[in-house]
C-alpha cells in the first residue's frame, strides 16, 4: 500500500504526479446511457419529417416514432438530437473504438494529456476498451469506482449493506475493477437524484468510507436541486469523508444562485464545472432549469476566484452521447483547450488561475495520500 502513496492511478498503473499534464477531470469514453432514454412524442416527429417536394423523391414524411428514436444522427436530424438528445437511441451510447481514438487523439494533439473517465456500475463501464485507447495513444485514463444513480443500479445494490458497497468500492480501487486487474483512480461519479433513494444514501456512505481506506477523491453527480450539494456534502461530512478531496459535479446545471454557490464552496469541496460545449439552453432533464453558456461558465469561475476559490476549481465537458463528439457535429474533448482557455486569457484569468484549473488542482485530487 504505501507504494501507492504520492502517487496517481491510471488505467495503466502508477505514475508520478507530476506525469498528469493537463487534466479533464469528468469525461466519458465508453458508456451506455439507454436507461435514461424517453420516446419521442409526435409533435417532434412532425418536426423531423423533411418533405422533398413534388417528384424530389427525397421525403421521409412516413418516419415514424420508432424511426426516429433509431436513426443515425444526419445533417437533417442533428439539431432535433441536440435539443433532445436523450430521446435517440443511438445517440446514448459511445462505443466506437475507432471514434474514441480519434476524438482523443485530438485532444492530445491539443495538448491534453490525462482524460478521468467516470463511468460507473450501471451505466456500460468498460475498463478494457479504455486500456486500450490508452495503450494506442499514450495517454493517461483514470477509471472510476463506485455506483451511479438507482435507476440503473438499484438490480445490483437492492439487496446489499452499506459495507458491501464500501467493501466493493475499495477492491474496484485496490485490486481491479469487475473481473479484471485494473484499479480506479477515483471514487466517482457516485450518481445522486433529488430527492435522494436509500439506495443511493447507502452509495454515499460507501464511498465515503471507501475514501478513509483507498486515500482517493470522489465525485459526485449531485441531484438536479441548488441545495442537493449541501446536502451530499453532510451526509459525506457525517460519514468521515475529506471535504478538501470531494469534487461535486454538474454546478454548472445545479446551482445558479452566487450566495448558494459560495455556501457550497465554503465547505471546502471542489466544484467541478463539467459541462463546457453544453451551449443550448434547453436542459431535457432538467426541468425548468436552463443550461448556462460557456460564457456565463467562465463568470462564474472568475467570481469563485475573486472570492478566494481558485485551488477548489476543475473543469470539464462531460461528453457521454455522440452529439457532442467532433465525428458528429460535436465540439469534442478539446473544446476547452481549443476555444475556452483563449476566451479565459481574454476574460482576465492569469496563468496561474488557468494552470490551477487544468493541472494543479487535478494533480493534487488525484494524488493518494494513503
Amino acid at each position: 500500500m504505501t507504494e501507492r502513496i504520492g502517487k496517481i492511478q491510471t488505467i495503466k498503473g502508477l505514475i508520478e504526479k507530476d506525469e498528469l499534464g493537463i487534466t479533464h477531470m469528468h469525461e466519458h469514453i465508453f458508456i451506455n446511457y439507454l436507461d435514461y432514454f424517453e420516446k419521442p412524442n409526435e409533435q417532434e416527429l412532425k418536426m423531423c419529417c423533411l418533405g422533398g417536394g413534388s417528384g424530389s423523391g427525397n421525403s421521409n414524411s412516413n418516419k415514424t416514432i420508432e424511426d426516429l428514436s433509431n436513426e443515425k444522427i444526419s445533417l437533417i436530424n442533428n439539431h432535433w438530437v441536440q435539443y433532445n438528445y436523450n430521446k435517440n437511441l443511438h445517440n446514448l451510447q459511445l462505443n466506437e473504438m475507432e471514434i474514441a481514438i480519434r476524438e482523443l487523439e485530438m485532444f492530445k494533439r491539443n495538448g491534453g494529456s490525462t482524460i478521468v473517465e467516470v463511468t460507473t456500475k450501471g451505466i456500460g463501464r468498460d475498463p478494457l476498451q479504455c486500456l486500450k485507447v490508452s495503450q494506442e495513444l499514450n495517454i493517461n485514463i483514470v477509471m472510476g469506482a463506485g455506483y451511479y444513480l438507482d435507476k440503473s443500479i438499484s438490480q445490483f445494490v437492492q439487496s446489499m449493506t452499506e459495507k458491501q458497497m464500501e467493501d466493493e468500492i475499495v477492491k474496484q480501487c485496490l485490486i481491479g475493477i469487475d473481473d479484471t486487474s485494473i484499479k480506479a483512480g477515483i471514487i466517482g461519479e457516485v450518481g445522486c437524484s433529488f430527492p435522494l433513494t436509500n439506495n443511493e444514501k447507502k452509495s454515499l456512505i460507501a464511498s465515503a468510507k471507501a475514501q478513509q481506506r483507498t486515500g482517493l477523491s470522489i465525485s459526485i453527480h449531485p441531484g438536479r436541486s441548488q441545495t442537493a450539494p449541501l446536502e451530499i456534502i453532510q451526509i459525506l461530512k457525517d460519514s468521515g469523508a475529506d471535504l478538501s478531496r470531494v469534487i461535486i459535479g454538474h454546478i454548472d446545471r445545479t446551482i445558479h444562485d452566487i450566495n448558494i454557490l459560495l455556501e457550497t464552496a465554503k465547505t471546502g469541496c471542489i466544484l467541478e464545472f463539467d459541462l463546457f460545449g453544453m451551449e443550448i439552453s434547453h436542459y431535457p432533464f432538467g426541468g425548468e432549469v436552463g443550461m448556462p453558456s460557456d460564457n456565463q461558465r467562465i463568470e462564474w469561475i472568475y467570481q469563485l476566484i475573486k472570492h478566494g476559490y481558485g485551488e477548489n476549481i476543475v473543469i470539464s465537458h462531460d461528453i457521454y452521447t455522440k452529439h457532442r463528439l467532433v465525428s458528429y457535429g460535436g465540439h469534442g474533448y478539446s473544446h476547452i483547450l481549443f476555444n475556452i482557455i483563449p476566451r479565459m486569457k481574454k476574460f482576465g484569468y492569469s496563468d496561474t488561475d488557468i494552470n490551477n484549473i487544468l493541472i494543479n488542482n487535478p494533480k493534487r485530487l488525484l494524488t493518494i495520500i494513503k
